[in-house]
């Protein structure tokens, strides 16, 4: 290997790296955008987040290297404009990026209208039931008018999908949520996932950038021999990995348990142990499945008088 290599400095390596990055973070959004949707936000929300984070993510590397932050440093490795990075660093927590009505997801805008606008609630202040078509405040004519260009049937099986609304019968549809969430979701998976995720990735990160620094990931991959045999082997994972975390937490963290023991000692270090179990999820694109029977509307003529 020349010096030029050993110093990092080869061209075609840099390329390298930006080609696999890319791919690498192709293949991270997929499921980062799985959660996007199902939690009910929408990919401009997610533009003004990451904007913020990498204004944030560059100042603190400042911070740490220089105990300074420029603004035009900050420009330089985003790409983010200079007046927007001074707006996002004087931001406090609760002025976190607010949604504008024309980020949401389409659904989302369209129940909200539906929970809010006089014109589509009833006497009680609650979403009336709409008829799907006709004349008048109808759910055809909420969507030609708030949502965005949207076929009406592409947003109410969409809606239908979250649980959002109900048909009744082939002509009305009733509001069922403010929200269109995935069914499963709750507050809680969120955090959990949000906890989760930002422990791995922040001890990924500090992998990359540092392989000689204490941060420690070890990972087994292999094949089960038949679909049949997974559920024993979940079961065995499951009991070995919960016994595992008992003995860890009485030996080395009952010094910061919730549950008592012995108080947190000045300059002590916070440690985290996760255990992680994944299954590559088989596609199933190809197989031969078939199609859910899709309802007909019925189109009520309008009748002029």
């Amino acid at each position: 290997m020349s010096a030029k290599d050993s110093e990092g400095k080869n061209p075609r390596k840099h390329a390298t790296v930006r080609a696999v990055a890319i791919k690498a973070l192709s293949d991270l959004l997929e499921p980062l955008a799985g959660f996007v949707v199902d939690a009910g936000l929408s990919a401009y929300e997610v533009q003004s987040l990451f904007r913020v984070a990498a204004v944030r993510s560059v100042a603190n590397r400042q911070r740490e290297v220089s105990h300074r932050i420029s603004i035009s440093g900050i420009a330089a490795s985003t790409g983010i404009p200079r007046g927007e990075i001074s707006r996002i660093l004087k931001m406090t927590a609760a002025e976190r990026p607010v949604v504008a009505d024309r980020q949401q997801q389409a659904t989302n805008r369209i129940l909200t209208i539906w929970h809010y606008d006089p014109k589509y609630t009833n006497s009680n202040g609650q979403p009336a039931d709409l008829k799907i078509f006709g004349s008048g405040p109808t759910f055809d004519a909420l969507v030609k008018r708030h949502g965005r260009g949207i076929p009406t049937r592409a947003l109410l099986d969409e809606l239908t999908r979250t649980g959002s609304v109900d048909l009744i019968g082939s002509e009305k549809v009733r509001a069922k949520t403010l929200l269109a969430l995935d069914r499963g979701i709750s507050p809680h998976a969120v955090k959990v996932f949000g906890d989760r995720a930002t422990e791995l990735l922040s001890t990924m990160l500090s992998n990359m950038r540092d392989p000689n620094r204490y941060q420690f990931i070890s990972s087994i991959e292999g094949a089960i021999s038949s679909r049949n045999s997974l559920p024993l082997f979940r079961r065995e994972v499951s009991s070995k990995g919960a016994d595992f975390l008992a003995v860890m937490r009485d030996r080395l963290f009952n010094v910061d348990s919730p549950h008592g023991g012995r108080p947190v000692s000045k300059g002590s270090e916070r440690v985290s142990l996760t255990l992680f179990y994944h299954e590559k999820v088989q596609d199933k694109s190809k197989e031969k499945q078939s199609a859910a029977t899709r309802r007909n509307l019925r189109r009520a003529p309008i009748v002029e008088g």
